[in-house]
């Protein structure tokens, strides 16, 4: 009998749960976001060390359970320590992805290449619904800053002095979207 893996709010309630100290939501919590964290890993650094990274990744979320807010998406949150593990293990040049990520015109290798792998796909979709799901729990002038920033709406037009207010604006919703992702603690690790 297959068990299924589940969805995004059963996720945020066993997280809620465990941030609580109950012990019965980490067995499947750690099944659904294990293989996540694997995925994620693989395909970023070289096979021999995306279980090793997944598994520290792993071992943050769980040891920072504590700090997480009910109410909040966990998967944003989540994904957040997982990529800060992968950036540890990157940013040390030890174990660099042996395939480059980009091709030369600087497109993902995938779709340079013509293809892409469909867990891949899986991984980038999951991470796009999270980043949006922060980006929706951000304030409408965050947000829109944000959605400019991405290209999604066009910047208004505004003279030097707004141009600042501006900048500001953006980097004020970068520092809210970041907390978003990581959770209230703004720990990354």
């Amino acid at each position: 009998m297959t068990t299924r893996s589940p969805n995004e709010a059963e996720l945020d309630a066993l997280m809620a749960r465990l941030s609580e100290g109950d012990r019965a939501a980490f067995d499947p919590l750690f099944s659904a976001l294990n293989p996540r964290a694997v995925r994620l890993a693989r395909a970023r650094v070289d096979p021999q060390r995306a279980d090793d990274v997944a598994q520290s990744a792993l071992l943050k979320v769980f040891a920072r359970a504590s700090e997480f807010e009910a109410g909040r998406p966990v998967l944003p949150w989540f994904y957040a320590i997982v990529a800060n593990e992968i950036r540890a293990v990157t940013r040390g040049k030890l174990h660099r992805a042996q395939v480059p990520l980009e091709a030369e015109d600087g497109r993902p290798r995938e779709i340079a290449d013509g293809h892409q792998d469909p867990e891949r796909r899986a991984i980038e979709r999951e991470l796009e619904l999270a980043l949006e799901r922060a980006i929706e729990s951000l304030d409408t002038v965050s947000a829109d800053a944000i959605a400019t920033m991405l290209g999604r709406v066009d910047r208004p037009a505004i003279d030097h002095q707004s141009s600042s207010a501006f900048r500001k604006r953006v980097s004020r919703a970068y520092a809210r979207l970041r907390l978003a992702l990581v959770g209230a603690s703004g720990h990354e690790r």
